[in-house]
This record gives structure tokens, sequence and C-alpha cells, in this order.
């Protein structure tokens, strides 16, 4: 049995994970179309691929407190506080933000895939690919993965921003979605002298390669966990407005990241989501008790973080001692020109002391390594 309200006392509302019983098995469609053009040891290619994603798995509340007014009451009652949210919801006795998997999820990605190769001669092949894409869904899993370490998997579905009753207005660029990539690799071994003595051992085996990347930032939203409080507690999941009088484009700042760290972005381009005071009325006709906040308007994904560039090279010594063995030495160079790569800056206008601020790195600084090994 579910108590009922005044949930105090032993009367404690249950939390309930549940799963839609119509859930459908998540399906994926693949599609490319690649040409290709051969010259010598070259290998030039153009290609399409795209690929349809179809009941994926969404983690949303079916218990969000519904809006009362005088003509419309819920449960008897007639106006809106943060309160009584607990006494609006559609189940009573449920907390406003039990978890209800789905499969209402729907992605679509579509790129451009280019690639230069050169297959293996003289010692040397290379391949450059780049990749101009775009990635879309309904719902996104990074905000909770990074907090609770379970959100985004298979067993609990992505995750709802604001309205759970309208997971359609959360549609935007996927959390994992990169404009441009580019990736260069290359192998080289040096030609080998026809001697050996002494300067042939020490000549020969030289053996050089690489992995060069280039690639857009990750998108990033802006949240306020303040926010959405009369429709049940406040959550991270809900994000902040746009400051009156601005747009998306205000929120571009110029100058390199480094410059930016402190205030990556225009910061006073963006507000927490409105306040409703006591008397006020939401969407004009909801009465308001008390005060409390409503969702923000922003969507999902709306800006982009810092770019990511790395370079990494090794150098690989093999030394012949007989013919069945071998010494090898390994120098290996991780971010080789020692390139700080910034993660997302902080985005919960809630926190004015760190909102925009950039306070983390996404590749290590420089590291080497070596390694000898006797092979035999």
């Amino acid at each position: 049995m579910l108590p009922g309200p005044p949930f105090t006392g032993n009367r404690f509302l249950t939390t309930a994970d549940t799963t839609d019983p119509d859930f459908k098995e998540s399906t994926v469609q693949q599609f490319d179309l690649d040409l290709q053009y051969r010259h010598k040891t070259w290998v030039f290619s153009v290609a399409y691929a795209g690929a349809k994603g179809t009941h994926l798995p969404i983690s949303r509340s079916n218990n969000q407190a519904s809006l009362a007014s005088p003509t419309n009451p819920v449960n008897g009652l007639t106006t809106n506080s943060v309160a009584n949210a607990d006494d609006r919801v559609p189940f009573i006795g449920l907390t406003p933000a039990q978890l209800r998997l789905q499969s209402s999820g729907n992605s679509i990605y579509n790129s451009l895939q280019v690639t230069l190769k050169k297959d293996l001669s003289h010692g040397f092949q290379f391949l450059a690919a780049y990749t101009f894409s775009k990635s879309i869904d309904d719902a996104g899993d990074s905000l909770g993965a990074a907090i609770a370490g379970g959100f985004g998997s298979p067993l609990l579905g992505q995750l709802v921003y604001n309205d759970q009753n309208n997971a359609a207005a959360q549609r935007g660029v996927s959390d994992f979605d990169r404009t441009h990539r580019l990736v260069l690799n290359y192998t080289w071994s040096l030609p080998r002298l026809s001697r050996n003595d002494a300067m042939g051992k020490l000549v020969n085996g030289w053996a050089f390669s690489g992995i060069m990347t280039f690639q857009s930032g990750l998108p990033f939203s802006i949240m306020d966990s303040a926010a959405g409080t009369l429709f049940g507690p406040a959550t991270i999941y809900t994000t902040a407005n746009l400051a009156p009088g601005t747009t998306l484009g205000d929120a571009g700042r110029t100058g390199s990241v480094s410059s930016r760290i402190n205030e990556f972005f225009n910061t006073s381009a963006f507000v927490p989501a409105p306040f409703v005071p006591d008397g006020g009325l939401i969407d004009g006709k909801y009465p308001v008790s008390g005060g409390g906040t409503i969702f923000g308007n922003l969507g999902r994904n709306i800006l982009r973080g810092p770019d990511q560039q790395d370079f990494d090279i090794a150098a690989i010594k093999t030394t012949t001692l007989t013919d069945r063995v071998n010494l090898i030495f390994r120098w290996e160079i991780f971010n080789l020109l020692n390139r700080p790569n910034f993660a997302n800056p902080s985005n919960d206008v809630s926190t004015p002391s760190t909102f925009g601020v950039i306070s983390a790195l996404t590749v290590n600084p420089r590291i080497m390594q070596y390694a000898l090994k006797l092979q035999f």
C-alpha cells in the first residue's frame, strides 16, 4: 500500500523504478556509400556513412507534478507550491522524480569521410582520415554517467531534461558529437646499411611512428540545478534561460582557450530559470503560492567546448644480436608538444563562482616511456 499525504513522520514517499510493459528492442540501421581511387601505392576514398537508431532506451519520470488551477484542480489542489508538489503527482505516494524505462528514443548520424592511404613501400606507410559529421538524438547520458556512474547504461537508459512529459523538446546534438575530426598516422622504417660491423648495428633497425589527432570540442548544456522546484525536487537535469535581449550568438568569446579558462563563454548571456513569486501565475493561468522555479527555456547541448589536438610519436630500434635473438628498444612520447587540452567548463548557472570556469584537462601533459625487450 502506498502512503497518502501528509508525507511526514513514518509516512515516506516511495521511489520506484519502472519499465514500460511495451518496451521494444532497440534497432540500428546503418548505410554507407564509398568511392575509391588507387594510384600505385596510394588509395583515395570519399564516403558517406549514416546510422539511424530507433526504440532507444530512455529514462524519464512519469510522475512529474501536474499544474493545478481553480478550473482544473489536481487531487483537490487549486494552487501550485514547492511544498505541495508531492501531492500533485499522477501516482500519490511515489516521488515525482521516479524513473521509468521506455523505448521511445531516436538518433540519427550522418557523416562525410575522406581518407588518403599509402600502402607500405620503401619502409613507409601513411593514413590521413577526415570526418565531417553530426549526430542528433533526443536524450543524453554523459551528465548522469559522470555523477552516478550508471545512467546511460542499457539497464537505465538515457536521461530526459526539463519537462519529463516532453522528451522531444531536448532533441539536440549527441553528447559525443564532434563536428570535425582529422587523424594522421604513419610508420617509417629507415633503410638498412649493408654492413654488419658496430656502425651497422648502431645505424640499422630504426623505425619511427606517430599519430596526430585534431578534433572539435564536445557539446554541453547550460544547466540550472535550482530550476523546476514547482514540479518536484530540484535536480541537475534542468536547464537555464537566455538573458533578456540576448541570443546564443552572444555567448561566444574570442581568444585562445588558455586566455578563457576563467570564463570560457560569455556567462552574462545566461540567467537562472524563471522564479514565479507568491501570487504569480504560470503561463498566465496556474496560480503559485509561496514562490518557486519553473523549467528554463534552453535546449540541450547548445554550446561546444574546447577543441583537442594531440601528437604522439615513437622511436623503435631493433638490434640483431644473433640470427634468433633481437634487442628492441622503444621510446614513446605522448602529447609531444605538451599542449593543454582542456575539458568542458562548469555549466551550472546556479553556482556562479564556477560557472564558465574550466578546471580540468582531457589529455595528460607530456608523458615519455621507455622499454627494452629481448626477443628470441
